[in-house]
């Protein structure tokens, strides 16, 4: 396979969650388009610097630089990737005896990328070097994989089949990073080489190793083809582990049970089968992970004729004796179908108990670290997989088939290391919002600071009229994992044409999209339209020594002719004397403090308003598909051809977060890296045709 990306998508971080790369209503995105550039092809100068076109400075008051950056990245600086793959196998089977067979197989995925970034010189040279960059990266990725598999399948009696499986399997994965650039800037306009380089070219390297192997059995008992045995056993080892604790074993059973053909059922039921299955599955950690490795680094010459070197520790530390989480699961189900098979469903049930589960566990920064891999406890797991099928219609040429699927999965921690009650995953803007996982609770808490509350409970405002923060409290808003999912999966065939319609949703889950809000704070969005007129709810007041007193909305002026607003709010608490508040604030102050940065050692912002539901319903997929006529496939040679065009990722039904992708949040391969931010890539609709041929 060969793919090669020009420019690939630049993250729209510090276009939302930061206040200097907001595009606000008073500017205009064509206008910086515009101007990232000057007409020399130069990045934008500001103000009276230095530039070979000064009546092209940017001198405009507001002027937001993050946005002009943006624009020279995305159109200036050009990348090119190539990336070259190979997948391979090879696999033989040998027949021993009669009943036993030896199966060897072993298979390849050798993976090349290669790329090259050119960033142009973003000042004239006149001016000093220093600016435009040129780098290569050269990565190879390859995985070496084999397996043995001896089988021994014995038909006992008319009735018993009885079926063995002896395996081993091996894997290598490697990995090489190379990196050079030039350093200090390019010394010629336009010469992307490492001779342009103005001082020595820098380069960086890394490589990485991971062994993994297994040796596994498994044996298999069938009764007249409607019941059905399996246990299974397996040892793995992994180089990921210390070695000398780096193996775990793990069984499983399952089996099945088709009733009906077993026993005589009722006419209207086509199918019935019973399930049930108990297993241990390992986990381990990523590479390297575990490993203990201190950095060089060097404190200059203290008065010696060589550089003092000194060793320091990684701010993630590894854990050499970390064990391999195990999860010990088991699952009953059932599954059905009804008139001739037009009608089904399946039902699962599972309860799984993850034991010694990994995680990074938070350290003080005394330590000199601040987080060790650990074993930090103990999850519950459970919930339940539902499937409803139907063919509500089906005609010599038309038929709909629909599936309709659900799944809810509740989560518990029952227990952390060393006796802790919670386990902290992250801290949000100095302490402002965290993601902990406290014990007796669903795993992925948001906690906030609430509104702080007096002994009655009546929420407290302070002398300008803003409500208080309960810095010493925290409340949960909400869990990052939703509640359920599941989709909704339609195929529509009308003679040679088929049509495929899906839709997933989920529910119940929750975000903290921390740039949405700060776009509240400065009027970017439909929820900071709220009171800012009569209108729109808000109240009208004049101002009286620093208050805001309200009066009628059918008001003209004040009493004393004071000049009248008509974008107040009026918080509904306790002012600083015990009674109730009366100090109506404007619109635009509310929005400006309640959804800024920072914790309430910073400011006034209401994170607890932050943490919101994030509930959708998505059109996820939609694929129209033709089946060729026979005769055209003949032509070509072929036994089967045809074409299809499909949309995916194409719009939401519904949602509850309505200025955002509600996956668009993703910062990691992590669940916990996922909870807050907005807008990090940008989203996308992808479309695309296919032609398919079989001969």
């Amino acid at each position: 396979m060969n793919q090669d990306v020009a420019n690939r998508t630049f993250a729209l971080d510090r276009l939302v969650n930061n206040f200097t790369g907001m595009l606000s209503p008073f500017d205009n995105g064509d206008w910086y388009k515009a101007k990232y550039k000057t007409s020399l092809g130069y990045k934008y100068v500001t103000g009276t610097n230095q530039s070979l076109t000064p009546s092209e400075n940017i001198i405009r008051n507001g002027f937001k630089a993050d946005i002009g950056d943006f624009f020279w990245n995305v159109n200036a600086n050009q990348q090119d990737e190539i990336t070259n793959r190979l997948l391979a196998s090879i696999t033989e089977t040998l027949t021993l005896a009669k009943d036993l067979t030896l199966r060897g197989r072993v298979s390849t995925d050798l993976t090349s990328v290669n790329i090259e970034s050119r960033n142009p010189v973003d000042k004239p040279l006149v001016y000093g070097f220093g600016p435009g960059s040129y780098q290569i990266d050269s990565n190879d990725y390859n995985i070496l994989y084999g397996d043995l598999l001896l089988t021994y399948n014995k038909k006992i009696t008319e009735d018993f089949n009885l079926t063995g499986v002896l395996g081993y399997s091996g894997s290598k994965e490697t990995g090489k990073m190379l990196s050079r650039s030039t350093n200090g800037g390019l010394s010629v306009e336009g010469w992307y080489d490492m001779n342009s380089s103005v001082n020595i070219p820098t380069s960086t390297s890394s490589k990485y190793e991971i062994i993994k192997d297994a040796v596994f059995g498994t044996l298999n008992a069938s009764f007249k083809n409607y019941l059905f045995v399996e246990g299974t056993i397996r040892r793995d080892r992994t180089s990921t582990m210390n070695p000398d604790n780096n193996a775990f074993t793990y069984p499983s059973v399952n089996s099945s049970f088709v009733l009906s053909d077993a026993v005589q059922l009722p006419e209207f039921i086509s199918y019935a089968k019973m399930r049930g299955s108990w297993g241990i599955v390992g986990n381990y950690p990523d590479r390297y992970a575990a490993n203990i490795a201190f950095a060089q680094t060097s404190l200059g010459n203290q008065g010696t004729t060589t550089p003092v070197l000194i060793t320091i520790s990684p701010e993630k530390y590894g854990n050499e004796s970390i064990k391999p989480e195990m999860k010990t699961e088991y699952e009953f189900g059932f599954e059905t179908k009804f008139f001739d098979r037009r009608l089904g469903l399946d039902v699962s049930y599972y309860n799984a108990t993850i034991k010694d589960q990994i995680l990074d566990l938070t350290l003080a920064p005394t330590t000199g670290a601040s987080s060790i891999l650990a074993n930090v406890g103990e999850l519950s797991n459970k919930g339940f997989e539902i499937a409803l099928t139907a063919s509500p219609f089906r005609t010599k040429d038309f038929s709909w088939d629909v599936t309709v699927n659900w799944a809810k999965n509740t989560n518990k921690i029952v227990k952390l290391a060393n006796g802790a009650t919670e386990l902290l995953h992250a801290d949000y803007d100095g302490s402002a919002a965290q993601l902990k996982s406290v014990v007796g609770q669903p795993m992925g808490g948001i906690y906030a600071h609430p509104v702080k509350t007096d002994a009655s409970g009546n929420k407290m405002v302070d002398s300008d009229g803003y409500y208080i923060i309960d810095a010493d409290k925290w409340e949960k808003y909400g869990t990052a994992t939703p509640q359920g999912v599941g989709g909704l999966l339609n195929t529509f065939t009308y003679k040679f044409v088929t049509l495929d319609v899906n839709i997933d949703y989920s529910y119940g889950g929750y975000l903290m999209p921390t740039g949405i809000n700060w776009m509240h704070s400065r009027g970017l969005t439909e929820e900071s339209l709220k009171y800012s007129t009569n209108d729109r709810g808000g109240l009208t007041y004049y101002m009286d020594n620093g208050k805001g007193v309200q009066v009628p909305n059918s008001s003209v002026t004040g009493p004393g002719g004071q000049t009248l607003y008509r974008d107040g709010m009026l918080m509904d608490g306790t002012a600083p004397d015990g009674t109730a508040n009366t100090n109506v604030i404007s619109q635009a102050g509310y929005y400006n403090m309640t959804y800024n940065w920072g914790g309430p050692q910073y400011s006034s912002s209401r994170y607890d308003l932050y943490i919101q539901k994030n509930n959708y319903v998505k059109l996820r997929e939609v694929s129209l598909a033709f089946n060729m006529p026979s005769s055209w496939a003949d032509k070509i040679g072929a036994s089967k051809l045809s074409f299809s065009v499909f949309g995916r990722n194409l719009f939401y039904l519904y949602r509850t977060i309505k200025d955002m992708d509600a996956e668009a949040t993703t910062s990691g391969s992590r669940w916990s890296q996922n909870v807050n931010n907005a807008g990090l890539t940008p989203s996308t609709r992808s479309f695309g045709a296919m032609l398919r041929a079989s001969f």
